[in-house]
């Protein structure tokens, strides 16, 4: 994969994404109005946005393509039919959709797009950040006899978290990723002290269940799938999750009236919250979320306080589901062009017979081979990939057959040794490469035609004087040039 074809590639993989992590959305909304207790399951949720993700990060790997199980319909269509056939109306510089440069636009468009997007959710969660810690510069710490005097720490035992106590109207919340935090609003002490033991209770489960990290990935997975509109409900179901499973831990068996207590120190934190100023804090656990609009059903909850019940086979079938659906996005993506742009170079074998075709131009109007392919110029040097044929610095290069270029670059892949390098993809698998060019006359994605001049020779990159490097390679595998170039000139070796 290219610099150029880069684009292209995470445009597929956007699309892949978001449809694996709307296939895995719809999964497991099927599977809730069968259990129920889904959704007190945080895993599943999370799963569903990692679906997502890792078909993201998986697509643009270098290797992914190779695991597709389709074929590349691009190059087979090259290989049953002649060049002419690709061109449309048979114009000289006829060019597809993909090569025309509206889907490369498009593709460049998007990933511009993403990068807003992605800068956007990463500003938004640092003012939020910014404002938490605004917060917790602003509260004052209780130890010692502060926390024994406290109502809302009666009959806690255990190792405590960093305590402290703010004069603001927000609702109290657990802080922090690798050392959390207890915010305690100072309002909470005029709740009866059953209702704030309860409370202190709901931030500690949080804290005992590690949910603050599980906050944390599913944020962090939203932040790269913020495109994808499922993702966002995932998020949000799993921090539903997140707190009936902390009702849940801190109600099992306890009596009604604790239950009635905590429901009526919800409702009190809820109402206090509509009338303070808002503040942003994503980065933490809060007792009043996830808001008043589902409070009606967390009520109900509450005063149920029945156990989750147990994962059955069948849920644990959805769960092997979401990676089943990772894993399909990965091996029936279809497979394009831009894949193979820039295979890995072989090293020169046995020579691979050079393929049929029609009759090849030379590269230059004069051909004098300078070294030849498979030769080894030095001690302990590697066989030679390609032909040199010597030239003047600011010969025409011209192009041996018909086909479209699919690198045109002063950087290319294999090294800087190559210098500005020009490839085109032919007929039948064939590509060519010219290396050590002092200027390039054609653009990839642009179809060339036998003849045609594609470039100027001269010495950039690792070299000892002006000159042509000119390889020819059969499906991955280096040929050498003079067998296409037999009958087209008189190639001599000076």
């Amino acid at each position: 994969m290219t610099l150029s074809s880069f684009p292209l590639v995470f445009l597929q993989a956007s699309v892949s994404a978001l449809l694996a992590c709307s296939a895995a959305w719809a999964v497991l909304r099927l599977a809730r109005r069968r259990w129920h207790g889904l959704d007190a399951r945080r895993a599943p949720w999370l799963l569903a946005q990692a679906t997502g993700a890792v078909t993201l990060v998986l697509l643009m790997l270098p290797f992914s393509s190779s695991l597709s199980l389709f074929a590349a319909a691009p190059a087979a269509a090259a290989d049953a039919m002649p060049l002419e056939r690709l061109l449309p109306n048979g114009a000289d510089a006829g060019l597809p959709l993909e090569s025309a440069g509206l889907l490369p636009a498009f593709a460049s468009l998007w990933l511009a797009c993403y990068a807003i997007g992605a800068a956007r959710h990463a500003l938004r969660w640092r003012r939020g950040r910014r404002t938490l810690r605004a917060l917790l510069a602003l509260a004052g710490r209780l130890d010692g006899p502060a926390l024994r005097l406290h109502p809302a720490f009666g009959g806690q035992h255990g190792k405590l978290p960093p305590v402290l106590e703010i004069d603001a109207p927000v609702s109290p919340l657990l802080a922090g990723l690798l050392r959390p935090v207890l915010l305690l609003p100072r309002h909470v002490r005029a709740l009866p002290p059953a209702q704030q033991q309860l409370i202190v209770a709901h931030e500690l489960a949080h804290l005992r269940r590690r949910d603050h990290l599980w906050q944390h990935a599913g944020m962090l997975l939203q932040g790269l799938l913020w495109f994808v509109p499922a993702a966002q409900r995932c998020r949000q179901r799993l921090e539903w999750a997140l707190e009936l499973g902390c009702d849940r831990a801190v109600l099992a068996g306890r009596p009604p009236q604790d239950r009635r207590s905590y429901a009526a120190a919800l409702l009190a934190q809820l109402a206090l919250q509509a009338r303070a100023v808002p503040y942003a804090a994503p980065a933490s656990l809060a007792f009043g979320s996830p808001g008043a609009q589902a409070v009606a059903e967390r009520i109900r909850l509450i005063r149920d306080a029945q156990p989750v019940p147990p994962l059955p086979l069948a849920n644990i079938a959805v769960l092997l589901l979401l990676p089943a659906l990772c894993g399909a996005s990965v091996l029936l993506q279809p497979r394009f062009a831009w894949h193979d742009a820039a295979p890995a170079a072989s090293a020169p074998g046995p020579q691979v017979p050079a393929p049929a075709a029609p009759t090849w131009r030379a590269p230059l109007a004069q051909l004098r081979v300078t070294s030849e392919f498979g030769s080894v110029n030095r001690p302990g040097g590697k066989p030679h990939k390609g032909m040199d044929l010597g030239a003047a610095r600011g010969t025409a290069v011209l192009a041996p057959a018909d086909g479209r270029v699919a690198v045109s670059t002063d950087r290319y892949s294999e090294g800087e040794r190559y210098g500005k390098v020009v490839v085109i993809e032919h007929a039948g698998g064939t590509r060519t490469l010219y290396a050590h060019l002092d200027g390039r006359l054609v653009r990839a994605g642009q179809f060339v035609r036998a003849g045609e001049q594609i470039a100027r020779s001269g010495a950039t990159g690792k070299v000892t004087g002006p000159h042509l490097h000119f390889e020819v390679s059969q499906r991955g595998a280096h040929v050498d040039p003079q067998a296409l170039l037999q009958g087209s000139h008189d190639a001599r070796k000076h």
